[in-house]
């Protein structure tokens, strides 16, 4: 079996040949018919499993933390969905109560022409690299805390001292500031605190919304904001009610868009596309920038994703906004995606569905029967 997927590797490109033996990496398989998986004794040894330990799909699951194994899986039939690499990072705990991440990596074989058979792929021992992205968030939080408190301060004593004013524009600006810096510190509370964790995400305010409304209301703020761009939005009528968190929706779509500005060129033109489907409505953002590359734009979304080429799209770039992006849709039951344009430039779209979906963690047999 390690024989087989140590091949299978070389020629798919998961990891290096010669990385095959590095300590905290191990391979498995698992046929897509039957949930059966194998796995080589390195991965026996992350997962500090004994000799005697089945090698059962169900019993897997069991180590993963249940908040996770939905979006385990989700992950996983997109990838069998789509033909694309299977990649996430999951905590588990140990059969002996240590806790621990891992990286999980995999790629579609078939050894006949048709559909694929199974998924082989790596397992790595990412514990140590995720302490230290949490020491560096802690640090991030601390210093990005100082200077938001003393802006605040200055801003509602300003509001304080305009609120008798005859022109009322002075103060509504303020209010606006005001609100998007108590924004920003949700933000830091949510995604830079060490204690937060997938396990405890944060709660979402749901209210009945209009999306075009929405879309209005964030493009006036980003034409002045970026002068220099047009930005148009298709079609320009017909209300979208959508229930979800106002607030994190915002945040996507300012994302989506000021990435968009950023990478494109003066002038040009920023295009934001609603398509109403029958279960949901899709939201993207066409830009006439340098594009993206297509074979890591699932990796875009990724946390702390860097990409290994050179691209200007990566520029100052510190691999959070669309991580963000993608736990918020995510978190409403709807999917993210990036792809290059027809006529060039690149696309981020999201959808959202039309009806609440109901929250819930996944136990090990839940996630068998999704598996299926």
């Amino acid at each position: 079996m390690n024989r087989e997927i140590k091949n299978m590797e070389s020629r798919a490109g998961i990891i290096p040949e010669h990385t095959i033996g590095a300590a905290y990496i191990g391979n498995w398989k698992i046929q897509l018919k039957s949930n059966k998986v194998s796995f080589c004794p390195r991965m026996r040894k992350i997962l500090e499993l004994s000799k005697g330990y089945d090698e059962k799909i169900d019993e897997l699951f069991q180590l993963v933390k249940p908040a996770q194994l939905s979006g385990l899986v989700h992950e996983f039939k997109v990838a069998c969905f789509n033909g694309t690499r299977f990649e996430k990072q999951v905590q588990i705990v140990t059969p002996s109560g240590n806790e621990k991440w891992v990286m999980l990596t995999g790629v579609l074989y078939s050894r006949r022409w048709g559909t694929a058979e199974q998924m082989i792929g790596t397992i790595e021992d990412v514990t140590q690299k995720v302490n230290e992205e949490c020491l560096s968030m802690a640090i991030v939080n601390h210093e990005l805390r100082a200077p938001l408190t003393i802006i605040k301060l200055n801003t509602q004593f300003l509001i304080n001292h305009l609120a008798h004013s005859i022109n009322k524009q002075p103060v509504k600006l303020l209010n606006m500031v005001d609100q998007h810096i108590n924004g920003m510190t949700k933000l830091i509370d949510e995604y830079l605190s060490p204690s937060t964790s997938e396990e405890s995400p944060a709660q979402l305010n749901f209210s009945l919304f209009d999306i075009n409304d929405l879309i209005d209301t964030v493009l006036v703020e980003m034409r002045i904001l970026y002068p220099g761009h047009r930005f148009c939005k298709y079609p320009t009528a017909d209300s979208i009610f959508i229930r979800g968190d106002k607030y994190k929706i915002t945040q996507v779509l300012i994302n989506y868009i000021t990435n968009a500005a950023k990478f494109s060129p003066p002038c040009s033109h920023i295009n934001v596309n609603i398509n109403r489907n029958e279960n949901d409505v899709e939201i993207s953002v066409h830009d006439e920038g340098v594009g993206i590359n297509e074979e890591n734009s699932q990796a875009l979304f990724q946390k702390f994703y860097q990409c290994n080429q050179k691209s200007v799209r990566q520029k100052n770039s510190k691999g959070l906004g669309l991580y963000i992006v993608k736990s918020i849709i995510q978190k409403h039951g709807g999917t993210v995606k990036a792809e290059n344009g027809k006529n060039g430039g690149a696309v981020f779209s999201f959808s959202l569905p039309l009806s609440q979906q109901s929250k819930f963690n996944t136990t090990g047999q839940e996630a068998v029967k999704l598996m299926a």
